[in-house]
């Protein structure tokens, strides 16, 4: 079997091992892409509640719930759906074994999105047995149905973009999520406000131009994926479905997306718990919420492009090319997200006045920027050991870290945030955090010995 780096048919290495400098300057290259495409996706989402803000509170009302289901049911479909980034890297050079391995994840792809789009539609029921306003229920309408549909929709695409990803293809990512964006931009203002002779369609048509849209995009990453990557000779039927590899890429990224799944729903512990101290410690909280996700972007981006390196040197039995990868992503992610925190404190006068003109969420918020700082620091510094053990082909560490740590965080939020407010919350958020560096960390380095 050769042992010649994998090109994923562009024709340069992807995989060879080089110095720390190298790597990362490769890292950035295709992090670059993955970070723009992601502000691209969180625009087409703004754009969407934004145009929803302005068609009444009921059918806004309506939205959040779907959404509050929806966002984490995708979360896990696409952490779970990169369990096949390792296979696609070690397998980027031979269309032979490549293929399977997309079969497999497009499988997945469409098991996992068939199970949440069964939980999103069924969103009327369990709202109503939750005592959700009447008026909130009767704007759903069709809503959560062409929502299901969607998250089918964007499965098999996110299973498309994991094998962009794992072949190198970050550029093609960046353009889908551009065309993503743009159709989300044109169909969501003209089918839920209906201007000129286009009927308002209301919130139906928010679900309906995302599923328009995505399903265009997702026709598209399809041919995309076929002309730029070594698929294009190799043909690529859906088939019968192989259990054994489909299992095995679950094995991988199951865990992943738990990992997701424990995050979010802590963050939700979060912020019930600040709500009950105060409309403005409630708004504070989520203004640095969404500050943090922002500064954050450029991590995730960093750790999905480190990935593919990872699993082709542990495919090699190179342990110190295996290090080599996650110190060449700190060199990347690191500086990036310090001086993007540092700005955003520098500016934070600025940038608070473009979300809020109350003078008492401002200061909350401009306070408590340097508590944001460590979080999103120590996040960065566990997130890329966290995408090592994925390109390792063990989530599991990760998922068992973040059960403990953030565990931890939500069983002590609502007391904490009773006995010193807002600011403890976000001191021992920090705290859970530096444990997951910890943990993250030393399971990364006792994994990796193991090569």
């Amino acid at each position: 079997m050769s042992t010649a780096p994998a090109s994923g048919g562009t024709g340069k290495p992807l995989g060879d091992s080089g110095t720390v400098g190298a790597l990362a300057r490769r890292i950035a290259g295709k992090a670059g892409p993955l970070y723009l495409s992601m502000l691209a996706t969180m625009a087409g989402g703004m754009v969407t509640a934004g145009v929803l803000g302005n068609a009444g509170t009921a059918q806004l009302a309506a939205y959040a719930l779907v959404i509050a289901v929806f966002n984490p049911v995708l979360m896990v479909i696409q952490g779970a759906l990169r369990g096949s980034t390792p296979f696609v890297a070690e397998n980027g050079e031979d269309p032979r074994k490549l293929a399977p391995v997309v079969r497999d994840s497009l499988w997945l792809a469409l098991t996992m999105g068939a199970l949440g789009a069964l939980l999103i539609t069924t969103v009327p029921l369990w709202g109503r047995l939750a005592g959700v306003a009447a008026p909130t229920l009767a704007a759903l309408g069709p809503y959560p149905l062409l929502m299901g549909l969607y998250v089918v929709v964007a499965s098999v695409g996110a299973s498309v973009t994991v094998l962009l990803i794992g072949l190198g293809h970050n550029r093609a990512v960046l353009a889908l999520s551009l065309v993503t964006t743009v159709l989300a931009v044109a169909l969501v203002p003209a089918l839920v406000l209906g201007p000129g002779p286009v009927p308002a369609m209301g919130l139906p048509g928010a679900g309906l131009a995302v599923l328009a849209g995505g399903g265009a995009t997702v026709c598209l990453s399809l041919y995309v994926a076929r002309r730029v990557t070594v698929l294009r000779e190799q043909p690529v039927g859906l088939g019968a479905p192989h259990w054994a590899g489909v299992r095995r890429i679950a094995r991988v990224g199951l865990p992943s997306g738990s990992t997701l799944l424990v995050k979010f729903g802590t963050m939700g512990v979060l912020a019930l718990a600040v709500a009950r101290i105060g409309s403005a410690e409630a708004a504070a909280h989520q203004l640095l919420v969404v500050v943090a996700t922002f500064v954050f972007l450029a991590a995730t981006a960093t750790g999905q492009s480190t990935v593919p390196l990872t699993a082709r040197a542990a495919g090699r039995g190179d342990r110190a090319g295996v290090r080599r990868s996650l110190l060449a992503g700190y060199l990347v992610a690191v500086p990036v997200v310090v001086v993007s925190a540092a700005l955003v404190w520098a500016a934070s006068g600025t940038v608070v006045g473009l979300f809020t003109d109350d003078p008492d969420v401002a200061a909350l918020v401009t306070a408590l920027l340097p508590v944001l700082f460590a979080v999103v620091v120590a996040d960065t510094v566990q997130a890329l050991p966290g995408m090592g053990l994925l390109g390792l082909k063990d989530a599991r560490p990760s998922m068992y870290t973040f059960a403990v740590c953030y565990g931890l965080l939500a069983l002590v939020a609502v007391p904490v945030a009773g006995a010193g407010g807002l600011t403890s919350v976000w001191t021992v958020y920090a705290v859970a955090t530096a444990g997951l560096v910890a943990g993250q960390g030393l399971a990364f380095w006792r994994l990796s010995a193991r090569i």
